[in-house]
Parts: structure tokens; C-alpha cells; sequence
């Protein structure tokens, strides 16, 4: 008999889980081409995808909100009798749903770092979940080695066995993207993510002024910049004002531009006190960029030697690693000969290939 794999595909279109989940599916289809796999999300939006039309797909429209009371009465209820196994993408999962269970975890920000979930009763419903998952699932997947030892520091489960670290993978795209992009007229540093407080950007900002009239270069933030929620928003937005012209906020930009945006830069730079994983270091690395990232949570483990790393809580320390970068042509073209090697290192077919197998494993 065919087996069933539902799979929470609601984050399709959120930054970090949709390109996990992007990143992974046509795979999956392949890899597990004797099993159905349902997908649970927004009909519209997954049909626009190609692996949509794999043969032993099917898709169940389910637009239920995410983090809310309402994904928990409408996802149990929208899974399949017939389901074998659900696969969620992310911590938060059908609480009751009672069947087999295979989740990835991507990070403890929501446990270690309150000022990203300011409300106590969110945080005690992160904790929930989190506690849920270790006790509930057949596998956890972490995206990292530092994201398996933060779940079993900050988690009690029956087990320890299960947890899984596998590694996310990177477009290819970002390897062919040197040729295919005009040139800036001024040079300049870019950050890429969403302006919150874990990302450390009032640091940087404040690390890019204080050397900014010693280089020529802007400071480019790329990403959504309406969730800075902490008491440093107004430090961090009257810097910016500050720097006139020299430091420039995009939002969210479509792919080809965020391609010329990190492909162009001068360096790629990441402060972040805190990663689970850190898709734009190795981007960066991918596009022949020089990378600066803190020296925090899974940043290390990921970079490996193929980044200058900084220490995220010194605003002098950023400011020194980007004069350094910026004044050092040697260090720059040693650390883009390491990044290219480091970053072929993650693809999302391994990625893909592993979770296949895992998955398949608990199906049976």
C-alpha cells in the first residue's frame, strides 16, 4: 500500500522556512517518488511552483494564519485520514494531531533572545512548542550542529538520538551571477535580513559611522525594516538619518536584485548575536564576495575559515574588521578563494536527499 507524507507547506513564502522549503521539495518529489505527498498551504501560490505537477503531489488549500490559535483548530482537521506521516517545517505544530511526526527546528531565538518575542505569553507558547516537538516526533531535523545542542540545552525529550543536524543548501544561481550584473557606480558593504534585534544592525550602523568618513563606501541593509521592536529602534533609525545619504535601507527586493546587490558589493557583512543557520554569508561566498560574520551561535560552524569574523558585541571590533577587509586586497581574494570552496559545500540536493531519507525511514 502507498504510504502518505503531509507536509506544512503554509511558510512557503516567509524568508528563512520558504527558501527551506523551496529548497527542499523538488527533491523530496523525486526522492520519495512511490510515496503521496500532500502538501497543506495556500493552493494559488504552491501551484505556481513546478514540482507542484509531480505526479504523486496533491495539495489540500489551507491559508489557516501562522502562530495562531486558528492553525490549530484548521491544520489537524485539513490533514488526511490516510496520512502516515507529517512532515512541519518549522516548530510550530498541530498539537492535535496525534499520528507520526517528523519536524525541523531551525532555531531556539524565541527561548534565549526575548527581546524578539517581547509578549510572555508568546514566549510560553514557544516554549510549548518546542517541548512538544521533543517529546511528539520520531525525528527532529536541525539545520545545525548549534541548533541540536541549543534544542537538547534548552529542551527535556524521551529521546536524544533523534535529533538530527543536516545542513541547508544554497542556490546554484549564486554561483553564475558575476557576469550577468551591471557594475555600481560607488562601492559599498551590504547586509542582508530583516532588520531584528538579533541581527545586531544598531551595532553596525553605529561601527559604519564612526569610520565612514575613512572609506568611500555606502552601508546597504537589505530587508523587511518594520520588525526593529526593541528599545534600540530609535538609536538605530536616528543613526541612519544621520549618515545621510551614505547609509541606504532597500526592504525586500525581488531575487535578480538581491543578486546584484551582494554580487556587487565590496563586502558582505553579518553581525548577528545569534544564527541558527545564516543563509547570506554563504550566498555571499557562492557570488566570490568577501564575508565578515560575528563570532555566534552557528556562524562558526557554517563559515568555517572562509570568513573574518568579529566580535558581535564590540562596536569597535566591527568598525576594525571592516577597515581591515576593506584595506587588505590580499586577506579579501584569500577569503573569496576559501568562501567559493566553502560554499559548494552546501547544496540542496544533499540537503534534499537526507531529509528524503530520514523521512522514508520513519514511513517505513
Amino acid at each position: 500500500m502507498t504510504k502518505t507524507l503531509c507536509i506544512d507547506l503554509r511558510w512557503i513564502d516567509c524568508s528563512g522556512i520558504g527558501t527551506y522549503i523551496k529548497g527542499i521539495m523538488p527533491g523530496i518529489l523525486t526522492r520519495l517518488e512511490d510515496v503521496t505527498v500532500i502538501g497543506i498551504g495556500p493552493k494559488r501560490r504552491i501551484e505556481k511552483f513546478e514540482w507542484s505537477s509531480s505526479e504523486n503531489f496533491e495539495i489540500v488549500d489551507c491559508t489557516a494564519a501562522r502562530y495562531s490559535l486558528a492553525e490549530q483548530i484548521i491544520v489537524p482537521f485539513a490533514i488526511p485520514k490516510r496520512t502516515d506521516l507529517f512532515f512541519s517545517p518549522h516548530y510550530p505544530i498541530p498539537l492535535l494531531y496525534s499520528g507520526g511526526l517528523v519536524v525541523t527546528v531551525h532555531d531556539l531565538s524565541h527561548l534565549v533572545l526575548p527581546e524578539i518575542v517581547s509578549s510572555r505569553a508568546k514566549r510560553m507558547y514557544a516554549r510549548t512548542m518546542f517541548h512538544e516537538v521533543r517529546r511528539r516526533s520520531s525525528i527532529v531535523i536541525t539545520n545545525s550542529q548549534f541548533t541540536k545542542s541549543e534544542l537538547l540545552r534548552l529542551t527535556k525529550g524521551p529521546r536524544k538520538d533523534n535529533v538530527v543536524p543536516i545542513h541547508l543548501g544554497i542556490s546554484e544561481g549564486w554561483f553564475n551571477i558575476s557576469s550577468a550584473v551591471a557594475k555600481p557606480v560607488a562601492p559599498y558593504i551590504v547586509h542582508v535580513g530583516n532588520i531584528k534585534p538579533h541581527k545586531n544592525l544598531h551595532r553596525l550602523v553605529d561601527a559604519f559611522t564612526n569610520i565612514m568618513n575613512r572609506i568611500p563606501h555606502q552601508l546597504i541593509i537589505v530587508g523587511q525594516y518594520d520588525g526593529f521592536i526593541t528599545s534600540e529602534r530609535t538609536e538605530f533609525f536616528s543613526l541612519v538619518n544621520a549618515a545621510s545619504n551614505r547609509i541606504r535601507l532597500t526592504g525586500v527586493v525581488e531575487q535578480q536584485k538581491l543578486f546584484e546587490l551582494v554580487g556587487n558589493a565590496r563586502v558582505l557583512v553579518m553581525p548577528s548575536i545569534y544564527e541558527g543557520f545564516g543563509f547570506p554569508p554563504l550566498e555571499a561566498m557562492a557570488a566570490r564576495v568577501p564575508t565578515i560574520v560575528a563570532k555566534a551561535g552557528s556562524l562558526p560552524e557554517i563559515c568555517g575559515d572562509a570568513a573574518l569574523y568579529c566580535d558581535p558585541r564590540s562596536t569597535d571590533d566591527i568598525a576594525a574588521k571592516l577597515l581591515n577587509l576593506l584595506s587588505d586586497r590580499t586577506l579579501s581574494d584569500e577569503l573569496i578563494r576559501r568562501g567559493e570552496k566553502r560554499a559548494m559545500r552546501f547544496s540542496w540536493e544533499s540537503c534534499a536527499d537526507k531529509t528524503a531519507s530520514l523521512l522514508r525511514s520513519v514511513l517505513g
